[in-house]
């Protein structure tokens, strides 16, 4: 069996993880929403920035870049829609929340861009494979962990809240179930173009969330969270 079918489960059981330290740690979890948030922003940024990035430049590198910004543009059109990253609208102190069904379709196609990116990282070796997914386990357990607390702010039950998680999560599976049996027919053009989107995917999660917030509030342990990440997402194996 593919590692990529392995660790797009694990991706799965990560999302309900994060769900799980939600109805269990309530309280915690929303003092230490965004030192978390910073920890898994580095991981993403120094992966992107400094294993997935160069691994696409060494295949195309015109084609790396094109990957890249497309990621890049495609994630901020579809949130200027939609909620398709769910952990700004979490954290912000608004009293209502409407999550529509167009949001859920979004955030499923995100998990989606998910299993694509598992199969193509271990596609290209083993080392990037390990290096991007175990990015997305660390990101799907915040993406579990405010998908849900979103939903029970906008008065979902429990079990509603958790069907919805474990709808959402399947999505990754699905997707490294669908693209993996096509991922070994990429030309080096085609790689380098997919390995840019997924960097260019990491860059916007990474960025878009955690960075606004360092500069307004001056919490020296979410600014060190956020360091340690890009060290540890960059760490050579």
């Amino acid at each position: 069996m593919s590692p990529a079918y392995c660790w797009s489960f694990f991706a799965f059981c990560s999302t309900l993880l994060g769900a799980g330290i939600l109805f269990i740690k309530r309280e915690w979890t929303k003092i230490h929403i965004w030192r978390i948030l910073a920890f898994v922003s580095g991981i993403l940024l120094g992966s992107a920035f400094i294993k997935i990035l160069p691994e696409a430049n060494s295949l195309s590198p015109q084609y790396a870049g094109l990957g890249a910004i497309f990621s890049f543009l495609l994630i901020f059109a579809l949130e200027g829609f939609t909620m398709m990253h769910s952990c700004l609208e979490y954290t912000e102190p608004c009293e209502i929340h409407y999550v529509s069904w167009v949001a859920f379709v979004s955030l499923a196609l995100h998990s989606i861009f998910d299993g694509l990116a598992i199969s193509i990282a271990f596609q290209k070796n083993i080392e990037l494979g390990l290096v991007v997914a175990s990015a997305i386990l660390i990101h799907k357990i915040t993406d579990g962990l405010t998908l849900t607390g979103l939903l029970l702010k906008a008065n979902y039950s429990n079990k509603k809240s958790l069907l919805v998680v474990i709808l959402v999560a399947c999505a990754t599976p699905l997707g490294t179930l669908f693209f993996n049996p096509f991922s070994s027919f990429f030309s080096d053009q085609a790689m380098g173009w997919w390995l840019g989107f997924i960097a260019g995917t990491f860059f916007y999660i990474g960025a878009a969330d955690i960075l606004p917030r360092l500069h307004k509030v001056k919490d020296i342990y979410c600014l060190g969270s956020f360091v340690f990440g890009i060290a540890v997402g960059g760490f050579p194996f």
